[in-house]
């Protein structure tokens, strides 16, 4: 038996052993934490900068992108919320609905190259480490009473909703929204088709929804689904019915998932403060959290229900407040998030906002700290020892990208695994080879990703074994790669240990081989 091998059955040891400690967090560089930024593609926010008409404006996309993509995976990032549906239109290639016009100033224009902006990023971000989850809006169509003229719509049209909010002052504007029903079921069965067709064809890491349900403040008991919620039937009250019709969307996307491809991660971003204002919290035996709960009552959704019943793996609430805020203080709204995540068995990774980053005093070492002090709140209040924080929006990570790189984010971490969604032993890759700085390996098994560590030679393999971490220590990971091959920094290549091992796509970390 070589010094290897031995090396390996100690290790394997170790691990089971560590695997019946309880785990110890690490708040300055835990292993594990989802570190997401949310890429918002309505408007054009974040990319594209603007409609590309031929070739050229193509590669001017891509690039964006790319470049995008590169500083946030400089920052520490390790995970992409990609928008691909913003007003019941496609970032890819569907047959369900048409192209969005951000991409080439015309709603239902294929854009030029034959390209797909989901599979691109998806490809891109993988090839950084980087995972790729699906931002998609369930029910918004548009801001204007008038339809659109393109095929696609005119086969929803019978599903939609319009609410006319009217001007609170003479200054205002009316402003109208227009939504696919959530109180019929057709339009329910539409939203879970996108979802079920971005799932199956596409190679995503994560889908997740934002916070628009219904329309902010439609009015009860005047007109619009007045009709279907009498004749359907409900001992419900109109809005206990219309949260109901949120929910079922919730569950038919989770369940949808389950069966096609439970691997990808199922994600919902409400609005920071929920509960209910006591009213649903106290049905948890939660306490009532700080601020004030809007979406319960005029968006109509209960993510405490989707928590409790199983049906999101994760919530992003966006607590989009500073700490000295008055009525929303950060820290406490996300401690509440995380009992409540605790409590009901759910995962949190709040969203933070860098929004006052795109103006001139954006870029301080003051702002810098608040956001310092928000991701350090989040991992405090983690539930399953699972931190995470979501930066809202990747246009604004500016300079502060290189803070969290030099601070917080500077440790790799891996994404939070799911010990509950439960994998075989794929067992370890083999035949470790380095040509040049191309490390490659023999995959034990198909659909895998891996974590690559580098120890150096003066470092004892037992003391780079970490009880927190789980195994090797974060410390000495590089690089996370979805092909079993990795480029390794030159000056890696010598007076270092070189070690990689199988991560599955529940975030499952497996059994270490060394470089010989």
């Amino acid at each position: 038996m070589t010094r290897f091998s031995m090396f390996r059955r100690a290790i394997s040891l170790l691990l089971f052993m560590l695997s019946l400690l309880p785990a110890i967090t690490r708040a300055e560089a835990p292993k594990r934490e989802f570190r997401g930024a949310w890429v918002a593609t309505i408007y054009g926010l974040d990319w594209p900068s603007t409609p590309a008409a031929d070739a050229a404006g193509v590669k001017k996309q891509q690039k964006e992108l790319t470049t995008l993509l590169d500083r946030l995976s400089a920052a520490g990032v390790n995970a992409v919320l990609f928008q691909v549906r913003t007003f019941s239109d496609a970032l890819y290639k569907s047959k369900l609905e048409p192209w969005a016009s951000v991409l080439t100033g015309k709603r239902g224009q294929a854009p030029a190259l034959d390209w797909d902006p989901l599979q691109f990023c998806i490809d891109e971000a993988h090839a950084r480490g980087m995972e790729c989850h699906a931002w998609v809006n369930p029910f918004r169509y548009s801001t204007s009473t008038r339809p659109y003229a393109d095929p696609f719509d005119a086969k929803i049209r019978p599903l939609l909703i319009s609410f006319t909010e009217q001007p609170k002052t003479k200054k205002d504007k009316a402003k109208t929204t227009v939504i696919l029903d959530p109180g019929n079921p057709k339009a329910r069965a539409h939203v879970v088709d996108v979802c079920r067709d971005i799932v199956s064809r596409y190679d995503i890491d994560g889908l997740v929804f934002d916070d628009y349900f219904y329309p902010d403040r439609l009015p009860l008991g005047s007109g619009y689904d007045l009709d279907e919620w009498k004749k359907s039937g409900t001992s419900l009250s109109q809005a206990d019915w219309r949260r109901e019709n949120v929910n079922t969307v919730i569950a038919s996307v989770y369940d949808m998932i389950q069966q096609i491809k439970p691997h990808v991660i199922f994600g919902v971003s409400p609005a920071g403060v929920a509960g209910g204002n006591g009213e649903s919290s106290a049905r948890y035996s939660l306490p009532r959290s700080p601020g004030n709960d809007w979406i319960y009552s005029r968006l109509f959704c209960d993510p405490l229900r989707w928590m409790h019943d199983g049906k999101v793996d994760y919530i992003s609430p966006q607590i989009y407040w500073n700490n000295n805020h008055k009525t929303n203080p950060y820290t406490p709204i996300a401690r509440w998030w995380g009992v409540a995540a605790e409590r009901l068995g759910c995962r949190i990774y709040p969203s933070i906002s860098l929004s006052s980053f795109a103006g001139a005093g954006g870029n301080t070492l003051q702002a810098w700290k608040e956001r310092d002090s928000q991701i350090s709140a989040n991992r405090d209040a983690a539930s399953f020892e699972s931190p995470g924080s979501i930066l809202y929006a990747a246009r604004n990570i500016h300079e502060f990208g290189r803070h969290l790189s030099d601070g917080l984010f500077r440790h790799k971490a891996l994404p939070p695994a799911f010990p509950d969604k439960k994998t075989a032993d794929p067992g370890a890759a083999t035949h470790l080879k380095l040509k040049g700085q191309t490390l490659s390996w023999t995959p034990p098994a198909k659909g895998l990703r891996y974590t690559v560590y580098a120890i150096p030679d003066d470092v004892d393999l037992i003391d780079a074994m970490s009880i927190a971490d789980g195994g090797l220590s974060a410390d000495y990971l590089i690089g996370i790669t979805y092909q079993p091959t990795f480029t390794l920094p030159a000056h890696l290549s010598r007076h270092y240990q070189i070690a990689v091992a199988p991560l599955d796509r529940y975030g499952h970390e497996w059994e270490v081989e060394f470089l010989k």
